[in-house]
């Protein structure tokens, strides 16, 4: 059964920060997108973390957009990576001013991963340590890799549909939004779907398996369970939209969810424009 194309395909490598856009990726089984959400600001009142032994840990922990969604939707960040050195450089933009506040810095090394939590440590008011736990450990919203496969890597899909649905039924039912623009990239997808298939279509594809291109199948884990993180729009932090709120609001059949998570079963190239179709 096809379902669309993937139309977008994004890697946020710091937890709460903006993504970068990719036109192709290569995955593995039970992997992710390459350092998507391999860092993660770590709020040391909270739980200790230990890299040599990681666990999920829900996002309260951290700062990200969960916690302060305002602050974290202030800076764009930049994101690239080198084969030949190694090297992870991140730089961040503030929005307003178009000015660029730090970096690059280099997030391989502890002095970069320093220097970045020392910057949000003073604009949040909060003691924090930028943490990883290399490659095989992803510091995700959900809990469902590790309860169902023992990972916490996880791909988070969109469908563009959904997010038109619901825009529509906002700016129809919801008069102080009747310009409301919602960007499916508020809702931090690794992948979007666009195509012909039915708003909350995806909740259906639940403990199936989806093909991504000629190579790639993901197995379908579970619904995307939506925060106050995404009432904040990143492209405009000034508007705040309880998503949440309206998604059950105007859509109690579903709940507060948007989104599906899937793991990878098998692995290979996935490009933009690629097809999409259910097993």
């Amino acid at each position: 059964l096809a379902l669309g194309k993937v139309t977008g395909l994004y890697r946020h490598a710091v937890k709460g920060l903006s993504a970068d856009s990719m036109d192709e990726v290569t995955l593995t089984p039970s992997s992710t997108f390459p350092d998507d959400r391999r860092f993660a600001l770590l709020q040391k009142s909270k739980k200790d973390f230990n890299p040599e032994s990681p666990e999920w840990l829900h996002k309260e922990n951290f700062l990200c957009v969960f916690t302060d969604p305002h602050l974290m939707a202030r800076y764009r960040a930049s994101y690239s990576t080198t084969s030949n050195d190694g090297t992870k450089l991140l730089a961040l933009v503030n929005r307003e001013t178009n000015n660029r506040v730090l970096g690059p810095i280099d997030l391989a090394t502890e002095s970069g991963r320093q220097s970045l939590a020392e910057f949000f440590s003073e604009q949040s008011g909060l003691e924090l340590e930028c943490v990883t736990a290399g490659e095989a450990h992803q510091f995700g919203n959900t809990s469902s890799g590790w309860k169902q496969k023992k990972d916490t890597r996880t791909i988070h899909i969109v469908n563009e549909s959904t997010v038109r649905a619901l825009q529509d039924k906002i700016r129809q039912e919801e008069g102080e939004f009747a310009d409301l623009a919602l960007d499916a990239t508020r809702f931090r997808p690794n992948i979007i779907l666009q195509g012909d298939v039915e708003p909350f279509s995806e909740f259906q594809w639940v403990g199936k398996r989806i093909q991504c291109g000629p190579s790639v199948q993901l197995e379908v884990l579970s619904k995307t369970v939506r925060c106050r993180g995404v009432s904040v729009d990143p492209l405009d932090p000034s508007e705040e939209v309880d998503i949440p709120g309206l998604l059950a609001k105007h859509f109690p059949e579903y709940g507060p969810y948007l989104g599906i998570y899937a793991a990878v079963d098998k692995g290979g190239l996935l490009s933009l424009g690629d097809e999409v179709s259910l097993l």
